[in-house]
C-alpha cells in the first residue's frame, strides 16, 4: 500500500519530508529491505528465530520473578512470542 502524504497550505517541504519519513519509519519499510538486501539461507532464519524467542522467554520469566512490573509489559513479550 503506497504512502501517501498530502500537503497543507502552511507547511513547508521539510515538514513534509518529516512526516513522509515518520510514516515509512512507523511502517517498518526500511527495516524489511534493510533484510532483504543480501540472501539469507532459511537455517540463518530459523536459527535467530530461535535465538529471539529464547530471549524472549528467558525475559518473560525473570519479568514474573519481579514484584514491581507491570503486566503490559509481560503482554508485549508475550505478544512477540505469538501466544495471547
Amino acid at each position: 500500500m503506497p504512502i501517501v502524504i498530502k500537503a497543507k497550505k502552511s507547511e513547508s517541504t521539510s515538514d513534509l519530508i518529516r512526516k513522509f519519513k515518520k510514516a515509512v519509519a512507523a511502517t517498518g519499510i526500511v527495516q524489511i529491505v534493510k533484510d532483504r538486501r543480501y540472501f539469507k539461507k532459511p537455517s540463518k532464519f530459523k536459527a535467530e528465530k530461535t535465538a529471539t524467542n529464547s530471549r524472549l522467554k528467558r525475559r518473560a520469566r525473570s519479568l514474573k520473578k519481579m514484584k514491581n512490573i507491570s503486566p503490559q509489559a509481560l503482554i508485549r513479550i508475550n505478544q512477540k512470542l505469538g501466544k495471547t
